[in-house]
């Protein structure tokens, strides 16, 4: 159970939400039984007052969307905007010039893009270059470094052989 001064303050985060909202004492019970399963807040555990806060707060972006303002907040994420065509990824960039310098001294048989995103789905489990957050990225990167460091292929552009 939450400290009592941690749940009086998510009880009152869900009344000013409701508020702001315009939600009335029916509107507002049967969101909360239709999110939890609870017609109460006060009945509500410390997961469901979260659960049930997100919901509000995703409640309250969408009306600010609609009235064509920004949002206090908002917790959903930008879309996807990398793919692998994007010449604009220095980062894809970096790793297809390991991957070449990696072919080139025959440590890679294929020197594909599709290898390369192969190489990347067992790295980090994910199916497409685009689906990667900058650590993901960052490990890849790192990766393929030290390969070439274990391989003894210099990967740096102002040395490598054409």
């Amino acid at each position: 159970m939450a400290r009592p001064s941690a749940r009086h303050a998510q009880l009152a985060a869900v009344h000013i939400a409701q508020k702001a909202l315009g939600l009335g004492k029916d509107d507002a019970e049967a969101l909360k039984r239709a999110v939890t399963g609870v017609a109460s807040a006060g009945d509500m555990t410390v997961p469901q007052l979260r659960k049930y806060l997100a919901h509000l707060s995703q409640l309250q972006a969408s009306a600010a969307r609609a009235r064509g303002e920004r949002p206090a907040h908002d917790s959903s994420r930008p879309p996807v905007q990398r793919t692998v065509a994007d010449r604009g990824d220095g980062r894809w960039g970096k790793a297809r010039v390991l991957w070449q310098a990696l072919a080139c001294n025959g440590q890679v048989r294929i020197d594909t893009d599709a290898a390369l995103m192969a190489y990347v789905k067992r790295q980090t489990g994910l199916e497409h270059w685009r689906f990667l957050n900058d650590a993901q990225v960052n490990t890849v990167i790192e990766s393929l470094k030290r390969w070439c460091l274990r391989a003894g292929v210099d990967h740096r552009p102002e040395f490598r052989r054409a």
